[in-house]
């Protein structure tokens, strides 16, 4: 069974690609996610992040268009959601932790559009506000991940293993799993499969291989002076 933490994160996952579908459209926006994320930490209809109480009804959208009839697309995630898996990751990496809900929460403090800037304007949050908010919520163990859960080292991917799973290659790198279907998806990062098998599986030789030096001013070292 998965942990609590990461049981959050797919319930969010899963409506956020439910809401796609249901409005027929083939990308998950920020929206879709932050939607998700609400009612993944939500009881009785209310996402509570003391001290506002954000009304869950309010941020359903109505449909009534006619259900998609035949085969679409699987949905995916936009160039700006994926930017937030990003962030979150980020903030997971600070702490040791695996990515949590709080992480991916967090990561949206410093949007403006969408619904999150609709949320800040309606309940009046701030960028500061927003993140203090989620530090008091995660230390109280209000959230799904507040056990402060860090990786066991024993599921890090072996150093000597030639073939990584897309989970294994983002945490190599220290991104998210979805940045990493994100390179495949654009052929920046070959991906392999068995013959007959749906498993992905990436080659440790061409993650690697993402890597590129950098010049001493692109890693903003050009001013400094040695002694």
């Amino acid at each position: 069974m998965p942990p609590q933490e990461a049981v959050g994160v797919m319930q969010a996952t899963k409506r956020a690609i439910a809401r796609a579908k249901r409005r027929g459209d083939t990308e998950i926006t920020p929206d879709d996610l932050l939607v998700g994320l609400l009612f993944a930490i939500g009881r009785f209809g209310i996402a509570l992040i003391e001290p506002w109480a954000i009304d869950l009804a309010a941020l359903e959208e109505p449909f009534t268009g006619p259900e998609p009839s035949g085969r679409k697309p699987k949905p995916a995630y936009t160039p700006a959601t994926a930017t937030i898996f990003d962030r979150a990751a980020t903030l997971a990496r600070q702490e040791g932790s695996s990515v949590e809900p709080i992480h991916l929460l967090a990561a949206y403090a410093e949007e403006e559009g969408g619904l999150m800037g609709s949320l800040k304007s309606t309940y009046g949050i701030a960028d500061t506000e927003w993140r203090t908010a989620l530090v008091r919520w995660g230390a109280n163990g209000t959230h799904d991940g507040a056990t402060g859960r860090v990786d066991d080292p024993s599921e890090q991917p072996s150093q000597q293993q030639d073939f990584l799973t897309p989970d294994e290659a983002a945490a190599l790198l220290g991104v998210h799993t979805q940045t990493i279907r994100g390179y495949i998806r654009t052929a920046k990062l070959p991906a392999y499969r068995l013959a007959g098998e749906r498993a992905i599986r990436i080659r440790r030789e061409d993650l690697l291989g993402l890597f590129e030096p950098l010049t001493p001013e692109e890693a903003g070292f050009s001013g400094d002076k040695t002694t």
